[in-house]
Parts: structure tokens; C-alpha cells; sequence
């Protein structure tokens, strides 16, 4: 039997929802539940230094669980370390953090592997507004089961993104009565809360006690605001579908459709998630089961993986901006205002994470949205790749991050023959169906003979041909051909 023995802050939604197990199933649920960005399972034998390192790596992420006395599986226990280490455990934040993370330490009494009587101790970790380090000035950052340490850079790059992931914490004006009854229940069920509701809110960083009331955080009005545009005008998705794969104007415009979806942002998610479903150009194409359906051109998992990413980690403080979803013939853009947050950068998106909004990226996990950062890029990869699809296509300009998903199985083939790291080439051809090979060598990034011999190899293959009097032509260039022949 396993039951919370020592409680020493009552405030925390995690600790408060192991208590909603069963008596028998708050270990077990702790030692089978694989080890994530928001739990972490460290031997009984951990000095409070080490323990201490794993709770700056959770505060300068997202917070999270630390479990102390399950290791490979096992419950160790942790009344063998005996009550020095237990209580070097419990100032590890005051003697070896800088400055103190603020945690709940609990201690939940069980039985071990040798069928003993026993403890386990949970750490519940805050996310922090600040950048924590430890006493020999080391930085830690939890990035997916990872408890990785931090370059002087990357340190420094994390001062400068703190400030950005505070804004979700930032209290707003008004009250709960702001929030939709509707939105609160389905949010305090997913997370299977009991009692009332504001300790869930409070827990989760969605509302804070200001001046004596309860007052919504900008993640608590996002996520669960009856009309969170009245506070963030910007905070909304604009949908267009274009007809063909460019972007006309004047009296050539193709916009067929052009959609603002608004609302909290779960009903933003599923409002556009019907309309790309919608507006998407649809083939056959062969599913699991062996038969032949109509589906999405490009997999619903990366474009709505897409959107759920860019819903959670726009910048919200940015104003005059908002997220833009365009649906071409050829492909789907999705952009959304702020660069690549925190450490991630476009060489190292599929293995690094950072959530510019803690809140707001836990919230929506609680709800069902979304993986983590890398995993869910690295399954938009694979779902494209699947499907025969080129890889997606990561761009940032000076305030925002694009990714395109290509519909073109042409220059999916094409990516046969050419380098690693030619996606921008690929998507260019895909937009514009011709290249110049000025443009080539800038895309492709070699030299004018390399690239020649990328063109006339991917001439000689069916795929390209060049238009001009000759290949010093100027105003030559090389057109997709879409209608194939073997070669």
C-alpha cells in the first residue's frame, strides 16, 4: 500500500494528482511512466549536489517531477540512505542553487523490491522566471530525459529567452469570471482534478492571487479565456487558401478562402485542424489497412503538428503580428510570429527544446495537443518521409519562423540526387517551378560547376528542363517538368 505520508506544501496540481490514485497505483505509476521533460527518476544513492543539478535543469525548463528512490525499474526506497541524506535532500535547493529553486518536497510511503516497508520521495519543481545556476556557476537546462549542461553561449542565450518565457506568467486585469466555465471543466478533467477548480488553475501557473483575488495569467486567459482577443487582439489564426502554388495580387489575386479563427487557444487548434482537413487538395492513397482512401496530399499528423507548435510557441508579447497558415496546391505554410525560442535554432530543432511558454506548453500536453518539441518535429520528418514527401522546410526571418510542408512528390524525387540539405532548393521549385542558376547556386549553396552538374543531372533524369538560347542565357532558366517519363 502506498500512501502521502509527509506533505509539505499543499498547493501543487502534480503531488495533488497522484493523490486522485489509488493507494496501490501512485508508485507504480511513477516507475512505469517513462522518463520525459517533466519527470525524472534519480537513485536513493543521489547526493543533494546531484539532486540539486536536476532541479536547476527543471526550473530553467518547464518544472517538473523528481523522483528519489526508483532506479532501473526499481523501488529502491530511500530509508536505507537514512535522515542526513533525506534532510541534505531537502536544503539541496538552498545549499547548492543559486538562486533557490523553489519546489515541494513530499515523501510517499511504500513498499520496496525486498517487499520491505518504505519511502519514496517526490520533488515537485517550479518553472522559474529566472535562470537558476548552481554554486560553481553551472547551468542546467532539461531537455526532453536529458538533464543537459550548458555551454557560456547557451547560458547566456537562456538569460536572454527568460524573459521571453515569463510572459505566459504575467497577471492579467480582471478575474476567473473572464475564463469559460466550459474551457476550466474540460481543462480540470483532462488533468483529473478534484476539488475546486482554482487550485488546479493556480497549480498550473494559469491564475495567480493579486491583491487579495484570484486573477488570470496570460496562459490561463489564452488557453481558457471566454475572449482572450480582448486583452491579445493578435492572438489568433488566420487560414487562406490559394489557388495554385503562388501568391497573386491586384487583379490576379487567387485567395479563395481567407478564415480569422479565434477563441481560446484549444478551439483555435480544432477550428483550423477542420479547415486545412477541408481545404487541402485530397488523393488516394494506400492506408494501413491495405485499401485505398481519399486523405490529406501532405499527412494530417505534420500539418497539424505544425500549427499545435506554432500555437504554442509564437511570441505572444509580440503585438502587430499573428499566426498564418497558407494552404497552396503544392504545399502548406505555417508562420508564426518570434524566432526559434531559447537554445533551439534550425541545425538542432529536432534535438533540442525550449518552451518560450512553459504554461502554455504544459497546458496543452494536459489537453492532448501536441509532443514534445523534438519528438513531435522528428515525427513530422518521418510521417512526410512516409509518405514520399520531402522533408519539411524550416525558415526565420528577423521575427518569425515559417516551416513548409511540400505536397511534391516530383521534387521529393528529385531529393534523390541532390546533397544533403537541399529542402530550400526543393521548396523553391516546388513554389515556383523554375530556377535560375544564379538562384540555384545561392539555394543549393556550392559552387557554379557543382550545381551545373546537379541541373544537368536532374536534366538527363526527366525531371528539369532549361529554357534559353543557351546555358550563359541570362534570362534562362530550369522548369520542373510534371509530367514524367521514365529515364
Amino acid at each position: 500500500m502506498c500512501y502521502a505520508a509527509d506533505v509539505t506544501h499543499r498547493q501543487d496540481f502534480s503531488i495533488q494528482q497522484l493523490r486522485l490514485l489509488p493507494d496501490d497505483g501512485i508508485v507504480q505509476f511513477l516507475t512505469s511512466r517513462p522518463e520525459d521533460q517533466w519527470l525524472d527518476r534519480v537513485s536513493a544513492r543521489t547526493t543533494a549536489r546531484h539532486l540539486a543539478d536536476v532541479m536547476i535543469g527543471f526550473a530553467n525548463a518547464e518544472g517538473g517531477l523528481i523522483v528519489v528512490g526508483i532506479h532501473d525499474g526499481k523501488v529502491e526506497g530511500i530509508k536505507g540512505a537514512g535522515l542526513r541524506a533525506q534532510n541534505e535532500w531537502r536544503q539541496a535547493a538552498v545549499d547548492f542553487s543559486q538562486p533557490p529553486v523553489r519546489h515541494a518536497f513530499e515523501l510517499i510511503d511504500c513498499e520496496n523490491a525486498n517487499g520491505q516497508t518504505d519511502q519514496i520521495a517526490v520533488v515537485e519543481i517550479e518553472s522559474a522566471e529566472r535562470v537558476h545556476t548552481n554554486v560553481r556557476g553551472e547551468t542546467y537546462l532539461r531537455v526532453g530525459d536529458e538533464n543537459r549542461q550548458l555551454g557560456l553561449r547557451e547560458a547566456q542565450e537562456l538569460h536572454f529567452d527568460k524573459g521571453d518565457s515569463s510572459f505566459d506568467a504575467l497577471p492579467v486585469d480582471g478575474s476567473l469570471a473572464d475564463l469559460d466555465s466550459t474551457m476550466v471543466k474540460r481543462y480540470v478533467d483532462a488533468v483529473r482534478a478534484r476539488g475546486r477548480p482554482e487550485v488546479a488553475l493556480i497549480a498550473r501557473g494559469l491564475a495567480v492571487e493579486r491583491k487579495g483575488k484570484l486573477v488570470p495569467t496570460a496562459a490561463g486567459l489564452l488557453l481558457l479565456g471566454s475572449e482572450p482577443q480582448l486583452r491579445f487582439p493578435e492572438a489568433f489564426v488566420r487560414v487562406l487558401r490559394y489557388q495554385g502554388s503562388s501568391r497573386e495580387t491586384g487583379v490576379r489575386a487567387n485567395v479563395v478562402s481567407d478564415r480569422r479563427v479565434e477563441g481560446a487557444l484549444p478551439q483555435q487548434i480544432d477550428t483550423v485542424r477542420r479547415l486545412i482537413a477541408r481545404r487541402l487538395p485530397r488523393a488516394m492513397r494506400l492506408g494501413s489497412g491495405g485499401r485505398f482512401s481519399r486523405s490529406t496530399t501532405i499527412p494530417e499528423f505534420a500539418w497539424l503538428e505544425a500549427v499545435v507548435n506554432a500555437v504554442t510557441h509564437r511570441a505572444y508579447s509580440i503585438g502587430g503580428d499573428h499566426i498564418r497558415v497558407e494552404i497552396f496546391d503544392d504545399r502548406v505554410e505555417v508562420e508564426s510570429p518570434g524566432r526559434l525560442p531559447g537554445l533551439v535554432r534550425l541545425d538542432n530543432l529536432r534535438s533540442t527544446r525550449f518552451a518560450r511558454n512553459p504554461r502554455i506548453a504544459r497546458a496543452l500536453s494536459d489537453l492532448g495537443y501536441g509532443r514534445e518539441l523534438g519528438e513531435g518535429i522528428n515525427r513530422m520528418f518521418e510521417e512526410m518521409n512516409l509518405n514520399g514527401l520531402p522533408d519539411p522546410v524550416y525558415q526565420q526571418s528577423a521575427a518569425s519562423v515559417k516551416v513548409i510542408l511540400l505536397a511534391d512528390t516530383i521534387v521529393a524525387r528529385m531529393l534523390e540526387f541532390l546533397p544533403p540539405g537541399s529542402e530550400r532548393f526543393a521548396e523553391h521549385l516546388s513554389r515556383v517551378g523554375r530556377v535560375s542558376t544564379k538562384e540555384a547556386i545561392v539555394l543549393l549553396g556550392s559552387s557554379r560547376p557543382t550545381v551545373l552538374r546537379y541541373l544537368h543531372d536532374l536534366t538527363q533524369r526527366g525531371f528539369l528542363e532549361h529554357t534559353g538560347t543557351s546555358l550563359k542565357d541570362p534570362r534562362g532558366s530550369w522548369r520542373v517538368i510534371t509530367q514524367q517519363t521514365d529515364r
